[in-house]
């Protein structure tokens, strides 16, 4: 009885391995931004000069291979400032020729919680990049793809399968072919942008806030202390998204840069959140996020930083 018992169960788990297995290979085999970046760190490390950091606003808004210095760009969407510190000192061994950090500080960004140790991208990082950002001892399961997130590869696995994918990485893990959002459908005119809803945190956190200026304030106590200089950028926004920010959100944010300005020698700013004379309608893919235009422009200006 217990021997029957025994097959049924062998059985029946041997087409639910089999199938976790597939889902896990063919995850794998996506093209995602994270194995060209990973095949850069592990060609071209001793030789990285700048590393930028940051959300999707920075990982759309940067194409590292426009930078006039060995660049790589591991901002990824949803990514905050304690995954940022931690990619830092998981990698800097590596970096042996690191000098500039590119770091985003965006509208809201000391008014939302840090990504922890339970993040789903924690894999991610681990697999790809060779860090560990849970915070404990890792085990086989810490390294799976597919399963990190089932719902979000799902979905690029069906996009896949039909065909449905546009995007197109260039080596340095840049989607130059990101164009498709919510601008390009409105055919970039104004009146119908004008119209549309988008998501801005007006929400104010004192003590979010609190952790995560304490948080900042550490990280540029080690750049400086690694002689490490550094560029805070706040990425371009589209003029509909300035005006619906929180006027306290946005000057508690600003009182930290100003501090920030007169304390840190090694810190200098590219402040161009409000820049709407350079960045144009045709720039933005969509209120807070630049396509590849954009990029181009903020690669420019970023370019006159690290050429100096």
């Amino acid at each position: 009885m217990v021997k029957k018992f025994a097959i049924q169960t062998l059985l029946f788990f041997i087409p639910v391995i089999i199938i976790c297995v597939l889902l896990e290979k063919y995850t794998r085999d996506l093209s995602m931004p994270y194995s060209f970046v990973a095949e850069q760190l592990e060609q071209k490390a001793d030789s990285i000069k700048a590393v930028a950091f940051g959300s999707s606003q920075m990982k759309d808004g940067l194409n590292a291979e426009w930078l006039s210095v060995p660049s790589i760009n591991l901002a990824s969407g949803n990514q905050h400032l304690d995954i940022d510190f931690k990619l830092y000192r998981g990698l800097k061994e590596r970096l042996t020729s690191l000098e500039t950090v590119i770091i985003e500080v965006s509208y809201a960004h000391f008014e939302m919680p840090h990504n922890g140790r339970n993040f789903w991208k924690n894999s991610i990082y681990l697999e790809y990049y060779d860090v560990n950002c849970f915070e404990r001892n890792t085990w086989y399961k810490d390294r799976l793809i597919y399963f990190s997130n089932p719902p979000f590869y799902s979905d690029i696995l069906y996009k896949s399968l039909r065909d449905l994918r546009t995007e197109r990485f260039n080596s340095y893990g840049f989607n130059t072919n990101n164009f498709e959002g919510s601008f390009k459908s409105a055919d970039y005119d104004e009146k119908k942008i004008a119209t549309y809803k988008f998501q801005i945190n007006t929400k104010v956190a004192p003590e979010i806030f609190k952790k995560n200026v304490e948080h900042f304030i550490l990280m540029l106590d080690t750049f400086r202390n690694d002689k490490i200089k550094v560029l805070i950028v706040t990425p371009p926004m589209y003029k509909e998204y300035l005006a619906k920010r929180n006027p306290e959100i946005l000057k508690r944010r600003d009182s930290i840069l100003f501090q920030v300005r007169k304390q840190y020698d090694n810190v200098e700013f590219l402040l161009l959140e409000e820049d709407t004379l350079l960045f144009e309608t045709r720039d933005f893919l969509n209120h807070n996020h630049l396509n590849p235009r954009g990029a181009r422009k903020l690669a420019t200006e970023v370019n006159k930083i690290l050429e100096y």
